[in-house]
């Protein structure tokens, strides 16, 4: 009797331990090497534009909520993790700002069962939309490109850069699509010292990377969702499976493989700062971005 009450507490065991290891501590997948990204090309791209580059780089969070950290960083923990919804803003001396992400409205927060959003700061990054020269995004999903394509206007026809799959995503577009100012296939300057890295179906089939070269001479690199939090790409720990099976699906291999890449570029260039998607209390944190201002300047 007791022989047999062992083995079904055993299997009992297995049958919660294995299933839980597997779908939220599990950080395999990393088959692919890293891509053949060098900064050498990005910084020549980056000074194939001429013309003033951008000075700062200027942060709004429009919204926020908390998941456990497992979800996000596989095998960090049931703590819950802060999810920022953010937007960039690089203003360019005697031009038009450059504006990175769209934040979040109030529709998409909703959906999103977001904790609480700051209307005025999504205020202020929705007039940034009309003022800006180029508004780029690092992927299609609502989080990052919904505001934008909800806003629509002359933001959305004339400054919005989109590749074709970010065009094709199955959002609410205020009005006709712009046309693909991007090829998604390929490193692209777009604007003096700003380069776009296409990573197509590692996150999201339209996902991207963002180089900027500051006038100070400073770098940074917006990595979006391939890298949602610091921690994914220091220690090269993916989205958790439970996450990306039934939440927000997503090429692991490729995923992995950009994690390296995002690594690869840092050891290259060791004063690179890198930009995650939604690690917004690491981004606050004194000394992890200098570059990087909290809140957009001349405030409306």
């Amino acid at each position: 009797m007791t022989t047999r009450l062992n083995y079904v507490l055993l299997v009992l065991v297995l049958m919660v331990s294995l299933p839980f290891y597997w779908f939220l501590l599990d950080n395999s997948g990393a088959s692919l090497p890293a891509k053949p990204v060098t900064m050498a090309e990005l910084r020549a791209l980056a000074a194939s534009i001429p013309g003033e580059v951008p000075y700062a780089i200027e942060a709004e969070r429009a919204a926020y909520r908390r998941v456990p950290g497992d979800f996000m960083v596989a095998g960090s923990g049931i703590k819950r993790k802060l999810i920022g919804y953010m937007a960039f803003r690089l203003p360019v001396r005697g031009g038009k700002a450059v504006l990175i992400e769209s934040g979040m409205n109030q529709t998409t927060a909703n959906a999103l069962h977001a904790e609480r959003i700051n209307i005025s700061a999504q205020a202020r990054i929705e007039r940034e939309m009309d003022r800006a020269g180029i508004i780029l995004v690092t992927h299609e999903h609502p989080d990052h490109l919904g505001a934008l394509a909800m806003h629509g206007g002359a933001a959305l026809a004339n400054a919005a850069w989109l590749n074709p799959r970010q065009l094709a995503a199955p959002l609410a577009w205020n009005g006709p699509k712009p046309p693909a100012r991007l090829n998604g296939v390929a490193p692209q300057a777009v604007a003096p010292g700003i380069v776009v890295i296409p990573a197509p179906d590692s996150h999201s089939p339209g996902s991207q990377l963002i180089y900027v070269r500051l006038a100070n001479g400073r770098e940074a690199l917006f990595v979006g969702d391939n890298s949602s939090f610091a921690q994914n790409w220091m220690d090269q720990r993916g989205r958790s499976r439970l996450s990306e099976t039934f939440f927000v699906p997503q090429n692991r291999a490729e995923v992995f493989a950009w994690l390296k890449t995002i690594r690869a570029l840092k050891a290259q260039a060791p004063g690179l700062e890198i930009i995650p998607g939604h690690d917004w209390e690491w981004l606050e944190q004194s000394g992890n971005n200098p570059n990087v201002r909290i809140g957009f300047s001349n405030p409306f």
